[in-house]
């Protein structure tokens, strides 16, 4: 069994900003020189992965980004398995803008991926953000549709998997999920 108690933090420079790489249970990341006003041309990038049989949830303890339509020029972007799963600008969400607010967002696997983007020109200062995010236990007996089951009989969901059951006069079959009579 692997522990994940130590956080490990490298960073790789790109030609167009920094990416950080963190692995372990939960952290903290920040726009450049928070909660100073963050500099025109920044990009920053986090690269976050917890352990297996785990998904990230991420939230805002501070949101303070220029708005602009469709968020086009400041913006912090949420991707996993190379979906965007949000990109927020501005401090409070509009028609067509959107900000975190008070929400937790959720990775669809083990790993995402923040990247912060400022351009070329801000006409007033602002704050950036701060966000935190912790490592948290998948529920694998959750049935991902109505029509697919995980187990034959009984799911039982432990930190980091799952196991399957049967109910007496079966057996558990090799692919450990099928149950069969005996």
């Amino acid at each position: 069994m692997r522990f994940w108690h130590l956080l490990v933090i490298s960073t790789v420079l790109y030609s167009n900003g920094y990416c950080i790489e963190l692995t372990g249970l939960f952290g903290r990341i920040s726009s450049p020189g928070f909660p100073k006003p963050y500099h025109n041309e920044q990009t920053m990038t986090w690269d976050i992965r917890v352990p297996e049989g785990h998904r990230i949830k991420l939230y805002f303890s501070h949101f303070n980004l220029e708005l602009s339509y469709l968020c086009e020029y400041d913006y912090v972007e949420l991707k996993s398995q190379g979906k965007v799963v949000s990109r927020f600008c501005g401090t409070e969400s509009t028609d067509t803008e959107k900000a975190p607010e008070n929400s937790n967002f959720y990775s669809l696997d083990n790993k995402m991926t923040v990247t912060f983007v400022s351009d070329y020109s801000n006409e007033k200062e602002f704050s950036g953000f701060e966000a935190f995010y912790a490592a948290e236990d998948i529920d694998e007996c959750e049935k991902p549709d109505e029509d697919t089951e995980v187990c034959d009989h009984y799911c039982h969901n432990h930190i980091g998997g799952h196991y399957c059951s049967c109910r007496a006069g079966f057996k558990l079959h090799t692919d450990k999920k099928t149950c069969l009579k005996q």
